[in-house]
């Protein structure tokens, strides 16, 4: 969206609808005639309707949409700016989607703080040979990447250009590993937390961490606030927290509002010290194996360590899935686009690395594992193909 339009945008009281243009007809048709109902009869002004990753739901037509009022949005942006120490002479590289939380805040930023932004995607798709290239000759200064594209990079041996100051990790936990080896290369790789409903980051490293290499701690902005309730769930509140989702459901058009006096509780357990914030995992990562609780996050990540010690190149080739057991409640399978003598390979040497009742019980063989255009696994696509 150019400057102005989106300047003009983002102080009216129209309300917005960003979805992803690649969906099916019917799917797009669908999510937006939901987010036009719902605001009709909330009375909606001055919102913007962000999908949220979709990669539990179903099908694109039951992804749930998030709105976000304008002031959230703006909010977000200053406190991200004020954090970056973002000004007027900084260039921001664009690889996240327009119609993604993470790709719209940039734009919002860009437009508070007066920087310039760069559009890297190739044909609308991520491209790290592209993206690079984008870097270097328009001598881009801040960037947000997912994992996913900041492991692509790593596997090219990019090296971080001198003028790069900050870039932004989001979308999903970055692995100490994953970031050890981006910071031997020069990237100033700043671990954030943060999600749709509260219109991007609430928690990002400090520039400072960027002094030396030691995975830092990822530290709320000043815009927000966080706590873990009895269940040892975190609980956000921030400037920039959403109004409402929307869903298709079974049962129809459905549109509702989880806070609590202003406070949401995230699926995430965790705790908070000071300022900083310890994630562990999703509440859906836990799991029971015959009585025995582990966290499958956890197992994923020990899975990805066994994968780099034999050959980074297989590290997007295979994954966890915790499956129903009769037996035991539930049992780990591995996913794999590997031959079976590679998979024997990682499956050996991840059993070297946990408890036996973590160990893989099955391995699946598949032509591709199906992925979001941020490169996050499609959960209910995977299991189908099983």
């Amino acid at each position: 969206m150019a400057e102005t339009q989106l300047s003009t945008a983002l102080y009216s009281d129209d309300n917005l609808i960003l979805l992803n243009p690649r969906w099916p007809l019917a799917d797009f048709k669908t999510l937006q005639n939901l987010a036009e109902k719902a605001q009709q009869e909330r009375g909606l002004k001055s919102h913007v309707w962000i999908a949220t990753s979709g990669s539990t739901a179903e099908s694109a037509s039951t992804t749930k949409l998030v709105a976000l009022s304008k002031n959230a949005l703006r909010a977000s942006a200053n406190s991200v700016n004020k954090h970056l120490q973002a000004t007027d002479q900084d260039v921001w590289t664009q690889v996240l989607p327009h119609f993604h939380v993470g790709g719209f805040g940039i734009e919002v930023r860009a437009m508070l703080s007066g920087a310039r932004v760069v559009p890297a995607l190739k044909d609308a798709r991520w491209d790290a040979d592209h993206f690079y290239n984008i870097l270097v000759t328009e001598k881009c200064t801040l960037s947000a990447l997912v994992p996913t594209q900041v492991f692509d990079l790593i596997e090219r041996g990019y090296k971080s250009p001198g003028h790069l100051r900050a870039v932004v990790v989001g979308g999903g936990a970055l692995e100490v590993s994953l970031y050890d080896r981006g910071r031997a290369l020069g990237w100033p790789l700043l671990p954030s937390y943060g999600m749709t409903e509260t219109a991007s980051q609430i928690a990002t490293a400090k520039l400072d961490s960027l002094k030396d290499s030691v995975y830092p701690e990822i530290e709320l902005l000043s815009h927000a606030q966080a706590r873990s309730n009895a269940e040892g769930f975190l609980e956000v509140t921030a400037e920039s927290l959403f109004t409402c989702y929307a869903q298709n459901t079974s049962e129809g058009i459905k549109h509702w509002d989880p806070k609590v006096g202003n406070w949401f509780t995230t699926e995430d357990r965790g705790e908070v010290q000071g300022q900083a914030l310890k994630i562990s995992g999703r509440s859906k990562d836990y799991i029971k194996i015959g009585g025995e609780g582990t966290n499958v996050a956890r197992l994923r990540a020990l899975l990805e360590q066994a994968v780099l010690d034999l050959d980074p190149q297989w590290a997007m080739q295979v994954t966890l899935l915790d499956m129903p057991s009769e037996r035991l409640g539930s049992e780990i399978h591995m996913v794999s686009t590997l031959s079976e003598d590679m998979s024997a390979k990682i499956a050996e040497s991840y059993s070297a690395k946990v408890l036996p009742f973590e160990k893989i019980r099955k391995t699946h063989t598949v032509s591709s594992i199906p992925r979001s255009d941020l490169g996050k696994i499609l959960w209910q696509q995977l299991k189908k193909l099983l």
